[in-house]
């Protein structure tokens, strides 16, 4: 008889426990699905790329800008100078004063003789004076020198204007469809062909 008591009692310990564990994974099921929205909604915020932004940008001639923007934290301080000086040759070349425009490019290459813009910033002086040949050295010195992808393609370009200035029509198309190749935003090449080659091809 006194064994029958702890029986039911026993059972009646088991059976509530069986009930706890029962409901244990139920209220953790119900929290699990809960975090999962949140790595599906973090993709797609990352889903807009600013790539179709960078790509006009790319196109754009730089070589118009001023000179001075080609200067970074890494420039030295005589070449700032010289780009300085190139840009100031730059506005009286289009105001139409080449001799002040080759005292100051002569100083800033004499200065800082690595600077490929400067070469050829005065290939265009001579080109504007007619001397072909002297423009000519100019661009040989600046294909050997470093540069922006723009500025060798405004190089090339120029050696479409020494072909102009010689008479020489078709070389002169053939370098200004290479300036365009290796940069398709350069402007020097776009108006010359617009003048010597209006056909589309």
């Amino acid at each position: 008889m006194t064994g029958s008591p702890r029986w039911p009692f026993g059972a009646l310990v088991i059976l509530l426990a069986l009930a706890l564990v029962d409901c244990a994974p139920r209220s953790r099921s119900k929290r699990r699905p809960e975090p999962t929205p949140a790595p599906s909604a973090t993709p797609k915020a990352k889903k807009p790329v600013p790539t179709p932004t960078r790509a006009p940008a790319a196109e754009r001639d730089t070589t118009r800008d001023p000179l001075t923007r080609l200067v970074t934290q890494g420039t030295s301080s005589r070449d700032a100078a010289a780009l300085k000086l190139g840009e100031r040759a730059r506005t009286e070349l289009e105001s139409g004063t080449t001799d002040e425009a080759f005292e100051l490019l002569d100083t800033a290459i004499e200065s800082s003789p690595k600077l490929q813009p400067l070469y050829v910033l005065r290939a265009r002086a001579f080109i504007a004076e007619g001397n072909a040949e002297m423009a000519r050295v100019d661009l040989d010195r600046a294909a050997a020198l470093p540069a922006p992808t723009a500025w060798v393609a405004e190089a090339a370009a120029m050696r479409g204007a020494v072909f102009e200035v010689q008479g020489n029509k078709p070389e002169a198309i053939v370098a200004y469809r290479r300036a365009l190749k290796l940069f398709p935003g350069n402007l020097t090449a776009k108006d010359a062909l617009k003048r010597l080659d209006p056909e589309p091809r």
